[in-house]
């Protein structure tokens, strides 16, 4: 486990590859996001895929959430008519969490009989630079343990799971906060769950 220092707002190159030569190479990166620290991992990667779930302590989860740099890219990996990518492009980015069901782009190992992944594009200039030059989004889970409680400072927090991870990106401290779920199905949306993001928007 190697852990490695950014800067959020002028983050630096070398770091940002580093991280990026290590999702290409099927590990599992702990990163600073807008809301909370990220476990990230290169989608389609089955190894990885079986690593987070250890570290989640679950065979499988509800969903899976993939974090966008930007509208471009989702609807290749999630269908989308103009009225939800109108109601995305008000909210993204942002701390929203939007629940789509998925397109056959979609690797199955992600979706194990589901249908419905999250999507997500943070305000972070350092995810936005990962997933640009990765080229495609990349699978994310909010890192916390199985008790609930969120990993938010490098310099304090010392779960179970970390030894598991391969490379922490240390941002400095992360207030936790949850972002807020939004289901959109048929035209029409549903919040899942209030967070951050103001549901006074829809």
């Amino acid at each position: 486990m190697e852990k490695v220092v950014i800067h959020p707002e002028n983050p630096q190159t070398r770091i940002i590859e580093k991280a990026v030569k290590v999702l290409q190479n099927g590990g599992v990166v702990l990163l600073p996001g807008d809301t909370s620290y990220f476990l990230a991992i290169k989608i389609g990667k089955k190894s990885a895929l079986e690593k987070l779930n250890r570290i989640k302590q679950t065979k499988k989860r509800k969903y899976y959430s993939l974090l966008f740099k930007d509208l471009s890219e989702i609807s290749k990996y999630a269908d989308l008519d103009n009225r939800h990518y109108n109601l995305l492009k008000r909210c993204l980015p942002g701390p929203y969490t939007f629940i789509l069901n998925a397109t056959r782009d979609i690797p199955r190992i992600m979706l194990q009989n589901r249908k419905e992944l999250g999507i997500r594009i943070p305000e972070s200039k350092f995810t936005d630079r990962i997933v640009e030059i990765m080229g495609e989004p990349i699978v994310v889970s909010t890192a916390s343990s199985e008790d609930g409680s969120s990993f938010n400072d490098p310099e304090v927090d010392n779960p179970d799971w970390l030894g598991l991870v391969d490379l922490i990106v240390d941002g400095g401290y992360v207030h936790p906060e949850l972002t807020t779920i939004v289901k959109l199905d048929a035209g029409e949306y549903e919040i899942v769950r209030e967070g951050k993001g103001s549901p006074d928007i829809f």
